[in-house]
């Protein structure tokens, strides 16, 4: 069945680290409901470790980065839990949005994508659980902060949250497109899972 967005987001991440050519740089992403937004992280990081099926690139690999652990490795979440007491929520929401995007791809570049995978294209990062970060960042945040870095792997985020008029709506939010993306049409449902 080729309708499945989950299917199609694979694809297209693979199509890229084979060598075709992004809008910018090789950047998927694909809407999912939030109910299913960490069954689909589970099944993704199977993929990438080929339990069931293996990813269908050459010489490629493919690697999860789990958001929501790489959070408490960021010197701003640290802060903001340290001030927790000390002072505003709005404070603490508005430092971590101004810094967090930054500091969570300062962290996947110097401890978790290996320099060389940096600079190709055949890699295949996989940014999980973006939910965890609301409100603090978006998905649109993390991609401008890669390609600022020249990161060069191919990124695919499933972005928790639906398709409005073409463009991507964060839990509700206001609807944007992703120019650095190539957008997966349709929204990762429970249904695309079970096939």
């Amino acid at each position: 069945m080729t309708d499945s967005p989950y299917r199609a987001f694979k694809k297209k991440l693979c199509t890229f680290a084979d060598g075709q050519a992004g809008i910018r740089n090789p950047f998927v992403i694909a809407a999912v409901d939030p109910a299913v937004e960490h069954r689909t992280a589970e099944r993704l990081s199977e993929w990438a470790s080929g339990t069931n099926e293996a990813p269908a690139i050459d010489g490629g690999t493919v690697q999860p980065i789990w958001l929501d652990e790489l959070l408490p490795k960021t010197k701003v979440y640290n802060l903001s839990v340290a001030l927790g007491g000390e002072t505003t929520p709005e404070r603490i929401e508005g430092t971590m949005q101004d810094r967090l995007a930054e500091e969570l791809v300062q962290e996947m570049i110097s401890n978790e994508i290996d320099d060389d995978k940096l600079e190709t294209q055949s890699h295949i990062v996989l940014l999980l659980n973006l939910g965890s970060l609301y409100p603090f960042t978006r998905a649109s945040e993390l991609l401008d902060e890669l390609d600022r870095r020249n990161v060069r792997s191919t990124i695919g985020i499933p972005f928790p949250g639906d398709v409005v008029g073409g463009k991507l709506s964060f839990f509700g939010g206001d609807s944007r497109h992703y120019y650095p993306a190539h957008q997966i049409d349709g929204q990762i449902r429970e249904v695309h899972l079970q096939q």
